[in-house]
């Protein structure tokens, strides 16, 4: 049904597609680029587009999922232990940042909130997920989450306890109007990242 693999150069456009439609109504995108002069969406893109394209040249962890061929998903994070930014990269980075007024100060009091969460011991982070809205609450986050965490849990049991931790998170952070857990789950580790401490790698 779903393909998750990891992601390639040639991907790059459909999976940042998909998350400027994933990330639509999210408040965090919003937060962060509601003064951006080409609008909500297209700074939402760009960001993305350089964690996507950084992750890939590095080779930190990075997957879409294909459904028929088609990318529909998108996922992306890093370990403990981050290599340093391309020029390249980094020249882009800071031209998003002057680009977008107060983008750096927004940025800096997002690291600081989730900095303050991040575990001391190695880690993996998975800070964005997103499905094409068409696919949305039809298994495909579960689905990706489950392979991010398999790929670097040393057990099925860390994977599925994961899960159920982020579940249970989900649940305090999003509203009764949620139609699932897995809904709710996905809404928590699009905005907030999901950590998945100890894990091999």
């Amino acid at each position: 049904m779903f393909e998750i693999r990891a992601a390639e150069p040639e991907n790059v456009a459909e999976a940042i597609a998909v998350l400027g439609d994933a990330f639509a109504q999210d408040p965090l995108m919003s937060y962060l680029f509601h003064e951006n002069p080409e609008g909500l969406r297209a700074g939402t893109m760009e960001f993305f587009s350089i964690l996507l394209r950084v992750r890939i040249a590095l080779g930190m962890p990075a997957y879409v999922l294909q459904q028929d061929g088609e990318v529909l998903g998108a996922m992306m994070g890093y370990d403990s232990s981050r290599p340093a930014w391309p020029i390249s990269f980094t020249n882009e980075w800071r031209q998003l940042e002057a680009t977008v007024p107060s983008l750096a100060a927004r940025l800096a009091a997002y690291d600081a909130i989730s900095g303050a969460y991040l575990p001391s011991d190695k880690h993996y982070y998975l800070g964005v997920i997103g499905v094409h809205p068409s696919l949305q609450g039809q298994g495909a986050g579960k689905a990706m989450l489950a392979a991010f965490a398999s790929a670097r849990a040393p057990t099925l049991t860390r994977t599925e306890s994961i899960w159920r931790q982020l579940v249970r998170a989900a649940c305090s952070f999003t509203t009764p109007t949620a139609s699932n857990s897995e809904a709710k789950a996905a809404s928590v580790t699009r905005i907030y990242g999901a950590s998945t401490s100890s894990l091999s790698g």
